[in-house]
């Protein structure tokens, strides 16, 4: 059962994720983004092809000639991913999915992972060893992508453990200006966000998940 728990966090939170580095702020779900998640999961869509189909979604977007709405629900995103859905069910089995090959993408993290820990700052130096993992990860011939994905939530827990009071301060007070929450929990999810994204850009700290290349 804890297994099945894990899974399913692990796929709400990868399309949080996800879909907040592409629409940036307001870093929340709304009720009626967690049902579509559900539905989602309900329909037995994976985790990469709802990703690919959020990804397909902002470039559509991206390329239109006159951008006026904000994106701000993650249904923008649901024609692209049922879209995706369905062009891998029709696939025959053994076809190749036609995408930027892991080849690729591996590089790129390499590239920015290499770059990372050459200007470390010594401010976030504990991050120093998880990264030098996934440098070793990364040269082996087969790379374990969960394993990474595993490592991203790693490295947000210590930005969490590790950061600063002042830098709490600082999201808390800019988030309770901003928005109006329902509770607690709703509260503390979107400070963790918020707070973790504060620092990957403050300090230039590469994500190392395939699904953000």
């Amino acid at each position: 059962m804890k297994e099945k728990e894990k899974e399913r966090s692990h796929y709400f939170q990868a399309i949080a994720r996800s879909f907040f580095v592409r629409r940036g702020a307001p870093f929340f779900l709304s009720s009626q983004d967690l049902v579509l998640i559900d539905t989602w999961k309900k329909m037995e869509i994976p985790l990469p092809l709802v990703l690919e189909g959020i990804e397909k979604s902002f470039q559509n977007y991206q390329e239109k000639p006159s951008k006026k709405a904000k994106v701000r629900s993650l249904s923008f995103c649901n024609l692209h991913v049922l879209k995706v859905f369905e062009q891998y069910r029709e696939r025959k089995v053994g076809h190749k999915k036609k995408m930027e090959t892991r080849g690729e993408k591996r590089k790129k993290i390499r590239t920015e992972v290499q770059k990372f820990l050459e200007h470390l700052p010594p401010v976030i130096g504990y991050l120093k060893e998880i990264y030098t993992e996934v440098q070793k990860m990364l040269s082996r011939r087969e790379v374990d992508e969960r394993a990474l994905e595993d490592l991203e939530e790693e490295i947000e827990e210590l930005l969490l453990r590790n950061c600063l009071d002042v830098e709490k301060e600082k999201v808390k007070k800019e988030i309770l200006a901003e928005y109006r929450f329902q509770g607690e929990e709703e509260f503390e999810r979107v400070f963790k966000t918020c707070l973790v994204k504060l620092l990957r850009d403050r300090h230039k700290i590469p994500y190392i998940s395939f699904y953000y290349y």
